[in-house]
């Protein structure tokens, strides 16, 4: 009976033992916690920083002297050329560089699914399906604002006016126009959804989206932010507007999912095109337009120019797929296959310039390519 008895008391200590360690480890967490509250105003500030040091953009170190950022993890970007300086937006970072590869600068945002537009010297940030964006400038971040509603998208145009799309709580969706210091001018609710805003004049060119007989149909309309009637209406187009484009003379420039169109000053139709093949990517500088269609069993491209409204656009056969497009003054250059070629608006080929590397798109500044890859962003002489 003794060695039964002195079981059951040598477990009764062992179980206090392991309260008191318990109970001791708690109390030590909780003192190294308060302690490190108490000196928050001296910790906190060191560890201010330290996730600005980790770079997703940097410059190449081992490219011999050439212009290489290298992008880290393969992360998701957005960039394009403000003025004289590149901006690449990733998941939480906004880098400004030099034509030559130099970092000027990197600034932190905290906005999920972030978005990119540039226009002017300005470069529009916000968050799809949140409620917040901002504007920044080569110098400084010049204001932030908050958002009622989730934001759908936004522009921004060249003299720095900012045009926000989102959700309404009684109407399809709200427009809001805010002037270059983020004051409020304009404010629409709008009765259908809107699929894009271009700034025109003192006004903007607006498209809408709907459905009649089972399929898409594309409404523009025009206003001005001061008056409440709109100018003009146009007649619906059958297909669903990817961007629209106002032009110099108050006219504008539809680019669909399966045509393209343009319309005068007062709205009318004057000419659309329909593409019979799919489109892959398309741009659009100083009324002049491109699109770049795709015929994937064939393994070959069609670019459509236009740059009349009164004909049809000028048609360049491709024996290869090519993936993207820009415009620059009268030329357009194409990415395709191991080259860049470009292409004056009457279709006529001008050059190639040799590509060694996969790229996903091509920008154009000063005589170079800046070619943007998944894991770096690389520079050639055009």
């Amino acid at each position: 009976m003794s060695k039964n008895v002195d079981v059951v008391v040598l477990r009764r200590r062992l179980k206090r033992r392991r309260r008191m360690l318990k109970l001791l480890m708690f109390l030590v967490v909780l003192g190294v916690a308060l302690l490190v509250y108490s000196k928050r105003d001296t910790w906190f500030p060191k560890l201010q920083g330290i996730g600005s040091r980790y770079q997703n953009i940097t410059r190449n170190e081992e490219s011999d002297g050439t212009f290489e950022l290298a992008v880290s993890g393969g992360v998701e970007y957005f960039a394009d050329f403000v003025q004289s300086d590149l901006f690449i937006l990733c998941d939480k970072y906004l880098y400004i560089y030099s034509a030559d590869g130099t970092l000027l600068d990197s600034r932190q945002h905290a906005y999920s699914n972030a978005a990119m537009k540039t226009s002017g010297s300005r470069v529009l940030l916000y968050s799809i399906n949140g409620t917040n964006f901002r504007v920044d400038s080569r110098n400084k971040e010049q204001y932030e604002l908050t958002t009622d509603q989730p934001i759908w998208f936004g522009v921004i145009s060249e003299d720095g006016r900012v045009a926000i799309v989102t959700e309404s709580e009684t109407y399809a969706c709200r427009l809001t126009v805010y002037d270059t210091n983020g004051k409020v001018i304009y404010t629409r609710e709008c009765v259908e959804r809107l699929s894009d805003v271009s700034f025109s004049g003192d006004g903007c060119i607006f498209s809408t989206i709907g459905a009649s007989g089972g399929e898409l149909i594309t409404t523009l309309q025009c206003i001005s932010f001061d008056e409440n009637d709109v100018k003009w209406t146009t007649a619906p187009l059958p297909t669903l507007c990817l961007q629209v484009f106002a032009m110099q003379d108050g006219g504008a420039f539809v680019i669909g999912d399966t045509k393209a169109a343009y319309y005068t000053s007062t709205g009318a139709l004057a000419g659309s095109y329909d593409y019979n093949a799919e489109m892959t990517d398309f741009a659009f500088s100083e009324d002049k337009g491109a699109v770049l269609l795709k015929n994937e069993e064939r393994r070959q491209s069609v670019l459509l120019l236009f740059s009349d409204r009164s004909a049809a656009p000028a048609t360049v056969q491709l024996d290869s797929i090519a993936r993207n497009v820009i415009l620059d003054g009268e030329t357009a250059y194409l990415l395709s296959g191991s080259s860049i070629r470009s292409f004056a608006f009457s279709g006529q080929e001008m050059k190639a310039t040799p590509v060694t590397d996969a790229y996903d798109r091509i920008l154009r500044y000063g005589k170079y390519f800046y070619l943007l890859g998944y894991d770096k962003i690389h520079r050639i002489e055009s």
